[in-house]
Formats: structure tokens, C-alpha cells, sequence
């Protein structure tokens, strides 16, 4: 009975030895002369970058959006609108299941309902409001 248990944590320890060896990877061949892994950048000027390059984008999106004739501006105003109505149908549903309660909804499909149409009333950019921008989506 002691042979087993002295062999049992002998093999234990050796497993537990051969844990702690570094463990070699092999990297498949390549034309390069070594392979690195992609550096995070740290500073943060990736996320930067990206924010930056974000903005550019959203400023061309209401440059366009501008350079729209009023039909066709009227006509992304009614598709987001049947998008709030249909979002309001999910959350009435929502309401009869008992999982939301009914004043709740009330006051986000109010609120909902109010912001929709102040950003229809300005004219301007109906989506992703930037940073530094008024509730009117000017800076």
C-alpha cells in the first residue's frame, strides 16, 4: 500500500516538474526571417486613430445628408419612424408579458417620440450624434 502512494506522488511530482518547463511553440515556416506578435499600443493614439477616422466619416455622412433634396430626406424620416413604431410594438409586447412595466414604457416611447422629432424639425443628420455635439447635432 505505501509502494503505491510513494509511486502515485512520485508521478504526481514529475507531472508537476514537467509543468513548470517552458513550453516551445513551433511556428509554421515562413519567408520571413522571424514572426512577432502585433504590439498593443499602450498610449492609446490606436483608439485615437480610430475615433478620428470615425469622425471624418460621420462629418462626410452629414455633408451628404445636407446635399440631400428634401424627398428624399422625407424618406429616411418615415423609415425611422416605422422603425420607432415597430420598436414600440416589441416593447408593448413586451408590457403584456409583464417583463417591462407599462409607465416605464410610456416615458421612453414619450421621450422617444420627442427626440425623433426635434432632430426631424432641425433638418439635420438623423443618426450617431458625435462627440462634442448638441442634443441638435451641431457643434
Amino acid at each position: 500500500m505505501n509502494k503505491a502512494k510513494l509511486s502515485s506522488f512520485a508521478i504526481a511530482g514529475v507531472i508537476g516538474l514537467a509543468s513548470f518547463n517552458p513550453i516551445t511553440t513551433l511556428a509554421a515556416e515562413t519567408k520571413t526571417e522571424s514572426t512577432t506578435q502585433t504590439e498593443i499600443n499602450t498610449d492609446g493614439s490606436e483608439t485615437k486613430d480610430k475615433k478620428a477616422e470615425f469622425d471624418k466619416k460621420m462629418k462626410a455622412a452629414r455633408e451628404r445628408w445636407n446635399s440631400l433634396s428634401q424627398t428624399q430626406k422625407d424618406e429616411v424620416y418615415t423609415l425611422l419612424e416605422n422603425e420607432i413604431n415597430e420598436h414600440n410594438k416589441l416593447l408593448d409586447r413586451l408590457v403584456e408579458l409583464k417583463l417591462l412595466d407599462r409607465s416605464d414604457v410610456d416615458n421612453y416611447k414619450a421621450n422617444h417620440a420627442t427626440k425623433y422629432q426635434k432632430i426631424k424639425e432641425s433638418g439635420e443628420y438623423p443618426l450617431f450624434k458625435g462627440k462634442g455635439m448638441d442634443k441638435n447635432h451641431k457643434r
